[in-house]
């Protein structure tokens, strides 16, 4: 691997991660496009650390208060107090069990389905499939009406709800933050916590699916000259995650999830006929 290539999978990685838009589905084309017959592990677990990364700068606020909420729990329910009297001490309590609870789906889903998972990145036909799901998701929840509960009143049921969605973004095509977003929106919550609360929701997905591969990368297989080109890659991963958390933001403020919908349309029609010639 070259550093131009590194830096182009970098790039998509971390732009797509958290743009509506299925940062799976966009390296399996890029892959396809560069030749590239196979993933490399270590790498792209580098690139998923360097996503995650960036989504704690953005959020450093936030994560900082879960952490010390999570153990302010535990620490609780050790001296004795009832799980529920833990919870409800403060909201980023109550937050940090909604984003537990949400964060189970995908993890059995991902179990489960991990051989269907495999054969679905495969197929250029099921990406682009998936991939007009994502914007019909996305355009459903740009119209969406009704009461607004905040961040702080989600209930585990609504939280349920978007892990379920999460979970389906296993899929190649059918992404994370705009299945997480939409369904946010959809259950009830402002645009703005719904993204708030799928960017925060991706920081066990994100650490889970690295701890686990952890034990198998190395840099050691790589020449120097690809040492040098996957710190590059690392690198632009961080800076465009957190650049496109930004650009996410903005959209959702600005009212133009729309926009994501549409090119996600048009990715997945061209991919499909792509697919069939």
């Amino acid at each position: 691997m070259d550093i131009a290539d590194a830096i182009i999978l970098a790039l998509v990685q971390g732009l797509t991660e958290f743009l509506p838009v299925s940062s799976s589905g966009h390296l399996v084309i890029v892959r396809e496009l560069l030749h590239m017959e196979e993933a490399l592990l270590t790498f792209d677990v580098l690139l998923h650390l360097g996503t995650l990364i960036s989504v704690i700068l953005v959020f450093w606020d936030d994560v900082r208060a879960l952490v010390n909420a999570a153990v302010g729990i535990i620490v609780d329910t050790i001296h004795g107090y009832g799980i529920i009297a833990a919870v409800s001490k403060d909201n980023y309590r109550r937050l940090a069990i909604m984003i537990a609870v949400a964060s189970l789906p995908a993890a059995v889903m991902g179990i489960v389905l991990k051989s269907l998972v495999y054969t679905l990145f495969s197929s250029k036909l099921a990406v682009g499939i998936f991939l007009v799901a994502t914007g019909t998701v996305l355009w459903l929840s740009e119209f969406s009406t009704g009461n607004r509960v905040r961040l702080s009143d989600l209930t585990l049921g609504k939280a349920l709800c978007i892990g379920i969605a999460q979970g389906f973004a296993i899929a190649p095509g059918f992404s994370r933050s705009g299945a997480t977003i939409s369904t946010g929106i959809l259950v009830g919550l402002p645009k703005e916590d719904a993204a708030r609360f799928s960017f925060l929701l991706s920081i066990p997905v994100i650490l889970g699916a690295g701890i686990l591969e952890l034990k198998d990368i190395s840099l050691s297989g790589f020449a120097i000259t690809s040492q040098v080109a996957v710190i590059f890659g690392f690198i632009t991963s961080i800076v465009s995650g957190y650049l496109a958390i930004h650009l996410v933001m903005t959209a959702i403020r600005q009212r133009k999830l729309t926009i994501f919908a549409v090119y996600t349309w048009v990715l997945g029609i061209a991919v499909i006929i792509w697919s069939i010639l």
